[in-house]
């Protein structure tokens, strides 16, 4: 089976020999008497507030049936994911980790998610109950997508440390949140998503139709929007059920579609970071929305205080 229906397509990387793949662990989050480790419990510090933190950690449940399935099928698939981390450092320019670490849990969290620069989390509960049994044929897909997604999570964070973005308004804030799940969406699309006979798929054609109104016309919103606008402006631009993502999607279709033409279009905008957004939809918003997009990049640039 192929690593998943979208392809990385990276291009061979000159002078690579003798490459040392990462090492993946896999590392239980619970514990034989039921109770989360003081490693899930850690990664989720992050996710949760205090008190639904501590409601997680008095829970005492050993794994289901169907979540140790779901822990044997991400198991399974793992052999693949040094190659796959090999492939996808590549579209930054970094160095594959020496060991990524994979936490599966089964409380508190969502299906998968990336914790910091080497740990991804993955919930066994969350998985089963959105997708269904492990056993069926497209979650092995499934699981191999979550990784590549959340993996390019983990390089990005890498990636910041050396090209910082200082977002000075709500708008930049939207433009980060639109590269960075933007690009790890682009890792989660289906071969249902992929174009056919040079054409967008139905299930693209019809995301688009509905998604890039929305996108411009929060952007617009968003520029010169203060604290008390912006938080509901921002609402499901990369969270919610997968094809209501309207800040997220658009971006990852639009990489679709410039990926079939260009094999660089991943890591010119996996290393063009945020600004890169603006050029890319650039290329893929038509006509009247794409002056939107222009005059509320403008407006906000204006609004902005001076720099120091």
């Amino acid at each position: 089976m192929m690593l998943a229906a979208i392809p990385l397509a990276l291009g061979a990387a000159p002078g690579r020999h003798h490459v040392v793949l990462p090492r993946v662990t896999i590392i239980s989050g619970s514990r034989s008497d039921g109770s989360a480790t003081d490693l899930w419990l850690a990664i989720l510090r992050r996710r949760l507030e205090p008190r639904e933190l501590d409601s997680v950690a008095r829970i005492r449940r050993e794994r289901t049936t169907d979540e140790e399935a779901w822990a044997r099928l991400i198991e399974a698939e793992s052999h693949r994911w040094p190659a796959a981390a090999d492939s996808l450092g590549r579209l930054f320019e970094l160095a594959p980790l020496p060991a990524v670490r994979i936490v599966l849990g089964n409380r508190g969290a969502e299906d998968a998610f990336t914790h910091d620069s080497s740990t991804i989390g993955m919930d066994l509960a969350a998985l089963q109950r959105v997708y269904g049994a492990a056993a069926e044929p497209i979650n092995r897909d499934r699981v191999n997508r979550f990784f590549r997604h959340e993996y390019v999570h983990t390089l990005q964070k890498r990636w910041l440390v050396h090209h910082p973005f200082r977002a000075r308004s709500f708008l930049d804030d939207a433009v980060f949140d639109a590269w960075a799940e933007g690009l790890g969406n682009y890792f989660s699309l289906s071969g249902d998503w992929r174009p056919a006979g040079g054409a967008p798929s139905p299930l693209t054609a019809a995301a688009l139709a509905q998604l890039e109104p929305i996108l411009v016309a929060r952007f617009a919103a968003l520029a010169c929007a203060d604290s008390a606008a912006a938080g509901s402006l921002v609402k499901g631009l990369s969270s919610g059920p997968f094809t209501k993502k309207w800040g997220a999607l658009p971006v990852a279709l639009w990489l679709l579609a410039d990926q079939e033409s260009d094999r660089g279009t991943l890591r010119r905008f996996a290393i063009g970071g945020p600004p890169a957004f603006w050029a890319l939809a650039e290329r893929h918003v038509p006509g009247p929305r794409a002056d939107s997009l222009r005059m509320a990049r403008r407006r906000d640039a204006a609004c902005r205080p001076s720099a120091p």
